[in-house]
């Protein structure tokens, strides 16, 4: 027997200290998600500056014993740094080094998940022109990085736009806009002293998207739009450091460009063959948004106090919208707990039986799923959807598939003949028929979790690592989406007239490289499947194990690898030979009339 893989090792590193650390924190967040994975994360901090990052990359290559590095922020310490990587063969994954032509470099083993500065420029040009504004004030903080971002802004400025750069000093100009490009402490103080001369559009470059920025700019953040890519730099963190995490919780043993090729297979954004994002793919874009306000939308009138207690999926999503609203927004999400929404297999689809989830699903696919602009940026891999259906629901199928295609959602009724030609691999006895949704498939998990709480943070929400207890806070509304931890949360004020139970979800990634699979859920069965990376399975089948502490992981004893391969023996005959790669497990609430929504203060009807 081969003697077992120590942890695999990854260099983390960033500015985790000094002035540039609000940005270190979106690592040492997208850790914490993730710290169950089979991976040793060691921090390295670089403080934002070249020098630094030169010194962390030789003490990671002269350890020897790192399979990637992760981090990098800073683009001209990046590009000081890759030959050093490169030279020593180790794996580098860039979330948030935007430098144009940053690549160009030979060499095979970086992988960069962000747009470039050129598209940014762009971006930063055109919002001026499409406010009215042709003449433009670029304001650079003196940094090589504002001096370099304001020159590219004066260099694709539309015909006839007057572009002037300043360095440090903002022109008193109040029928011009300006653009403030630099590090987000400096940037932030050349907006405050520009705030009084009422420039009539002020832009700031991506470095300021961070929630300090909007705490220096105090009163004179009102008004203020800033430059994102799309779904926001914590979800770019967030799928960098879990692609490493798959792809070395799958493959501890692999080194070098064969784990870069693995890596690369678990984001879902376009790379081109030099390890660049794809200008041309869904989510190399860049958006110019507002700077929320320091105090939330919610600071002028009479609106409600909300707490959102957990911050999963739901109640990230819940807190977003309800922020977006106008409600004052509170989020206390335990920075201990076991969230099941980082292990979730994330599948997505339109395709409901019941008519109200079908009206619900369908109004999530359409707002942002079915939206490849901003699908990629919360971790969307488009693979297509397969719901297989004994003979009982294909009448209901049908009627849900016309209501799909009416409400713009492409969608099909496809017969058993047509299953079998299109994925001879699967079995189908006791399949009547399947629906299938060509633009569905599955989000990863913390991407797409990074990018909602993104999303309620910038529509005010406050965001509290802490673990809520009923009588912390006295607020209006109070939404329980604690998932698990609910019914224990309210105790005797849990509705007795809907009895709730947890239940062990397990799911084991197999190697699969054969003809590649869409998202499958088997009606007939409880199995559902979908890929994961570019050559590998994730399947889950039913399992009879209730009244469960809440808990998650990312591992699966011999048996229970087993009894998924027997689940799924009928539907997937191939997986009795796939090689087992690795084991997750979470844990579910149920409810018989699920989705619970019911107010606390008002009994159930039972």
């Amino acid at each position: 027997m081969a003697a077992p893989h120590r942890v695999p090792r990854v260099a983390v590193v960033g500015p985790l200290a000094g002035p540039r650390a609000a940005w270190g924190r979106l690592l040492t967040d997208a850790l914490a998600r993730l710290r169950h994975a089979p991976v040793r994360w060691s921090l390295f901090d670089d403080h934002g500056t070249v020098d630094r990052a030169v010194a962390c990359a030789h003490e990671v290559v002269a350890d020897g014993g790192f399979a990637a590095v992760v981090g990098h922020f800073n683009s001209r310490g990046a590009r000081a740094v890759l030959p050093t990587y490169r030279a020593a063969g180790l794996p580098v994954v860039l979330p948030l080094a935007t430098a144009a032509g940053l690549l160009d470099q030979p060499g095979g083993t970086v992988l960069r998940l962000c747009p470039d500065d050129d598209a940014q420029a762009v971006a930063l040009a055109r919002a001026c022109t499409d406010a009215g504004l042709h003449r433009i004030a670029v304001v650079t903080d003196g940094s090589a990085y504002g001096t370099d971002l304001a020159h590219r802004i004066r260099a694709v400025a539309a015909d006839g736009s007057t572009v002037e750069v300043h360095d440090s000093t903002v022109p008193d100009r109040p029928d011009t806009a300006l653009v403030v490009c630099g590090v987000h402490h400096r940037a932030a103080e050349l907006i405050r002293q520009a705030a009084p001369r009422s420039a009539p559009l002020v832009l700031a470059s991506d470095d300021c998207d961070v929630p300090e920025f909007t705490e220096l700019l105090g009163g004179a953040a009102a008004g203020v739009r800033v430059a994102r890519m799309t779904g926001g730099p914590a979800a770019r963190v967030a799928a960098a450091v879990t692609a490493l995490a798959n792809a070395l919780g799958k493959y501890p043993e692999q080194r070098g460009a064969p784990l870069v090729e693995i890596v690369r297979g678990e984001v879902a954004f376009g790379l081109t063959p030099d390890g660049d994002l794809d200008p041309a793919a869904p989510g190399a874009a860049w958006e110019v948004v507002d700077v929320p306000s320091p105090t939330g939308p919610a600071a002028t009138g009479d609106r409600p106090a909300v707490t959102v207690v957990g911050g999963g999926l739901v109640g990230a999503g819940t807190a977003a919208e309800l922020a977006r609203a106008g409600c004052r927004v509170t989020v206390w999400d335990d920075p201990d707990g076991d969230s099941a929404s980082v292990v979730s297999g994330g599948l997505v689809r339109a395709f409901e039986l019941d008519e109200r989830a079908r009206e619900l699903a369908t109004e999530s696919f359409r707002t942002l799923w079915g939206r490849p602009e901003t699908a990629a940026g919360h971790g969307f891999h488009r693979t297509g959807a397969l719901v297989l259906l004994p003979a009982g629901q294909v009448g209901p199928a049908r009627h849900a598939v016309t209501a799909l295609v009416r409400a713009g959602v492409d969608a099909e009724l496809l017969e058993p003949d047509t299953l079998a030609r299109r994925w001879p691999m699967l079995g189908l006895d006791g399949v009547a028929a399947a629906v299938w949704e060509p633009a569905a498939g599955y989000v990863t998990a913390p991407v797409a979790l990074a990018a909602r709480l993104d999303e309620a943070g910038r529509a005010g929400a406050d965001l509290v690592p802490a673990r809520y207890a009923v009588g912390d806070d006295t607020p209006d509304v109070l939404v329980v989406a604690a998932g698990c931890g609910s019914p224990e949360l309210l105790a005797d004020r849990w509705p007795a007239a809907h009895p709730a139970r947890t239940k062990r979800i397990r799911y084991g990634l197999f190697r699969y490289g054969g003809h590649r699979l869409p998202t499958i859920v088997d009606e007939t069965s409880g199995l559902w499947a979908r890929p994961d990376g570019a050559d590998d399975l994730l399947v889950g089948v039913p399992v009879d194990v209730w009244d469960v502490p809440p808990a998650s992981g990312w591992t699966l004893a011999s048996g229970e690898v087993e009894l998924i391969r027997r689940g799924a023996a009928e539907r997937l005959p191939f997986l009795a030979e796939s090689r087992f790669l690795l084991g997750r497990f979470g844990t579910d609430l149920f409810v018989p009339d699920a989705p619970l929504v019911v107010p606390l203060d008002t009994p159930a009807p039972g």
